[in-house]
């Protein structure tokens, strides 16, 4: 059966595999066609991380299914125990919010942000991502051909682009919640 493996940046290649070859086989194909190194590959189906020792059958792929592949970022070792590091954006939340805040009350106001950043991370799909990173590498593209604007500066255009996508998001979630009631 022929399956579409496509990356989040738009490549993708079309790859002949059956349905008992497992997820990890399909892997290896990937990282052939697509230089993804198979320790950076999340393959995803229907919003569902795929096994390494599962079967394609096992998830019901059948011909013509589309695979997702997630590219994760390599992970560093510190002397072979794993070190968490806390996210920059955090780290710096707080030290704004330890200049405002009690201490106690800083620590209450960075949890609300985490859990209402995780739940509006939550209904952020693949499509969603797709066409963010499409739409931003249009952007850069037609910015490179007029030489308005160099690479990686900012388009002036920008803000009315994010605006309508903001909104568009807004509608999509209104529509969502009037489907699950």
């Amino acid at each position: 059966m022929l399956l579409t493996v496509k990356l989040l940046l738009g490549r993708r290649c079309r790859l002949q595999v059956s349905g008992q070859e497992s997820v990890a086989a399909l892997k290896q194909l990937v990282w052939q066609r697509l230089q993804v190194p198979v320790e950076q590959q999340h393959l995803l189906f229907h919003g569902q991380i795929l096994a390494d020792d599962k079967r394609l059958c096992d998830y019901s792929i059948g011909p013509n299914a589309s695979i997702n592949v997630i590219m994760r970022p390599l992970e560093e070792k510190a002397d072979s125990a794993e070190v968490h590091r806390p996210q920059p954006l955090w780290h710096h939340l707080r030290q704004v919010l330890d200049k405002h805040f009690r201490p106690q009350d800083a620590e209450e106001v960075l949890q609300l942000l985490k859990q209402e950043h995780e739940e509006r991370l939550q209904k952020v799909s693949l499509g969603h991502l797709e066409q963010l990173a499409h739409d931003l590498l249009m952007e850069e593209e037609q910015a490179e051909s007029t030489g308005e604007v160099e690479p990686g500066a900012t388009d002036s255009t920008s803000p009315h682009k994010e605006e309508e996508r903001e909104a568009a998001e807004k509608e999509e979630g209104a529509k969502e919640e009037e489907a699950d009631q």
